[in-house]
Formats: C-alpha cells, structure tokens, sequence
C-alpha cells in the first residue's frame, strides 16, 4: 500500500502515475497510462525504485515490457502509451544466469552468429513471419505471434516500395546493470532502405544465451515516414527529438 501511496504522490506532484500491481505466480507489473518520449527515463528510474521497494532483501528482475508509440505531428514528439513493465524478484544466491568475466571479447565466431541472428530476425520482420519472430524473443518477455505480426506490420506501414532492413552492429555489453540477466549482449542498429522510409530510430538488443546461441532481449525501432517528413518539414535538431527515448 505504501508503494501505490508513493506512485499517487508522484502523479499528484505532476509527473505521470506509475500503478503497480501483483501478477499472479509471476511477480508484478508496473503500468503507465502516457508520457512523452523525453519522460520515458525519468518514468524508468521511478519504476526502479518501486521494484526494489517491492522485492525488499532480493533482487529485482525486469521481464515483459510492452508499449505503444505514435508522433504527435502538432508538437513534434514521440508519445509513449500503454506502457507496461513486469518484473519479479529473486535470490542471487540460486540465480541460475551467470555473468561473464568483465573483460569478455566476442570472437570473429561470436561476431558472425550474432549478425546473422539479427539479420534473420529483420528478414522475418519484413516478411511478417510473427510465429518464427516470436520464437526468436527472450521467453521471458512473452512475446506472442499476434503481438509480433503487429510490430511487422508497423515496420512496413510506410514502405511504398521493396528494399530491406540491415543489422548493423554498434557494440558488444558485459553484464550491463539494466538488462533482465547478467552476461554478454550485443547491440545493433536497424537500418532501411525501403522507400517511404526517411529514417529509424532505436535498434535490437540481442542476449547471448551461450557460445554462438542468440536472442533478442529488447526490440525498440520506429520508422519515421517519408510523407511525414515532406508534409511537417522537420528540421534535422526536430527529427533527432523524435528519436530520443
């Protein structure tokens, strides 16, 4: 009661409500009605607080998130809707996720099974092959047929003509504070080359599971449309608020 009291308390003092709320046999979830895009890290590091004042003497794991994005064309913003955050509690005592070593490197090996992984991720988000996207999440963020060929869709609503999505990989993360599990991630950005796309925003999170075995523990892309960019005329400094999360 004291959590919810806070989460109110925030709300009133005029920063967007976070409700938390127990899920059964699978810990809790924390839910916002809407924000912009530049209150989405306050709102982050407030839910934070509220897990770890939930969990108490154990750890906090964060597991499914979900959220809708749209642009407020009139103001130039991205706003964020129906956020949702689950997140249970564990003991690092029985912990079965390991950390790497802190000075881990990806190999050639390692390099090649990542990109190859986000590439067939990207190619099945093009084609809208949801069941085959949905195996390919962290099985902790649930991810179901229905939802993903809802992201596939929104990844192709403004194309006007063939091209494809590139994986570019940006850089490797040992056992980064925020991520669901210790251990070795790898971070790409997603590009376009589809006409009707002037740019994207965001990339793919991907989790090595263990040597040459990969899974996309955070997907977060927009794409912003060409047409929106001709009819708004924003300028490059707007275009880059956009992107900002």
């Amino acid at each position: 009661m004291a959590v919810m009291a806070l989460a109110l308390l925030a709300a009133a003092a005029g920063q967007p409500e976070i409700k938390v709320a127990p899920v059964p046999g699978k810990g809790f979830v924390a839910t916002v009605a809407v924000i912009d895009a530049d209150q989405y890290d306050p709102v982050i590091d407030r839910i934070k607080v509220l897990a770890t004042q939930r969990c108490g003497a154990l750890k906090v794991r964060f597991g499914r998130y979900y959220f809708d994005n749209q642009i407020d064309v009139d103001r130039g913003v991205t706003v964020i809707k129906d956020f949702r955050q689950n997140f249970s509690c564990y003991d690092p005592a029985t912990d079965p996720y390991k950390p790497v070593p802190i000075d881990w490197t990806a190999n050639a090996v390692e390099i090649g099974a990542a990109t190859q992984f986000a590439t067939r991720f990207l190619n099945n988000l093009d084609r809208g092959n949801s069941a085959t996207l949905a195996g390919m999440m962290d099985p902790a963020l649930e991810a179901t047929p229905d939802e993903m060929a809802r992201f596939s869709k929104e990844a192709k609503m403004h194309q006007t003509g063939a091209g494809q999505f590139t994986a570019r990989l940006d850089g490797w993360l040992n056992n980064p504070e925020d991520a669901a599990y210790p251990g070795a991630y790898a971070y790409f950005a997603v590009l376009s080359s589809h006409p009707g796309i002037a740019g994207t925003c965001g990339g793919l999170l991907l989790y090595r599971v263990r040597t040459g075995v990969y899974n996309v523990s955070q997907y977060d892309v927009r794409y912003v449309s060409q047409a929106l960019i001709d009819e708004a005329g924003y300028s490059d400094e707007e275009l880059n608020r956009l992107c900002q999360r």
